[in-house]
């Protein structure tokens, strides 16, 4: 099955790094210039923590601190939390869920080698985003499900696409039809 595959093969290698005694607000226009969510603080060039868009409104937009003069070493998250680029798929979205991860660092050979998101698993897995169900493929089933793909790479079912409209992860039209579900199809039916 698609989620027993290593982990480190949906993982990019591309990794923005910044010095954990650089400005917070250096680390955050790294991340907006490379459309990225999170750097990998370090020391000396070797990795020490993660620095996320979420550690940032958490302990630096939240409690209203300068973050020109707030250090990355003082809001990473350190020591990262990584997985073996061998692990099994599904046992790093466990360990993902278990810890409130939206993001994973990858180790090969002791060495950090890539990162993964949630939305990295999601591409890779074929979920649909609105109920969460596998979206069939012909490798998978002799009739595949249809779905639609937003820009963003997002995967709907296309009964799905349809009662979504929009796409929960970035908010792209991704159709035009509207089907609006019966109140017996509902959850408060």
């Amino acid at each position: 099955m698609v989620l027993d595959v290593p982990a480190g093969t949906i993982a990019r290698r591309e990794l923005i790094t910044v010095d954990e005694g650089g400005s917070v607000l250096e680390a955050a226009r790294l991340m907006v210039q490379n459309s990225r969510g999170s750097v990998l603080a370090t020391r000396s060039g070797e990795p020490v923590g993660i620095l996320t868009e979420r550690d940032i409104l958490k302990k630096v937009v939240s409690k209203s601190l300068d973050a020109a003069a707030t250090k990355v070493k003082d809001v990473m998250t350190s020591p990262p939390i990584t997985v073996d680029y061998n692990m099994p798929l599904r046992e790093a979205i466990d360990l993902m869920v278990r810890k409130g991860l939206r993001r994973m660092l990858v180790t090969q050979n002791g060495r950090i080698a890539g990162i993964f998101t949630m939305r990295d698993i999601l591409k890779h897995t074929r979920t649909c985003l609105y109920c969460g169900k596998e979206i069939m493929s012909i490798l998978e089933s002799k009739t595949p499900d249809p779905f639609i793909e937003c820009e963003c790479g997002s995967r709907y079912h296309t009964k799905c696409a349809e009662t979504v409209v929009n796409c929960v992860s970035c908010g792209r039209t991704i159709v035009t039809n509207v089907v609006y579900p019966e109140p017996s199809e509902t959850f408060s039916g």
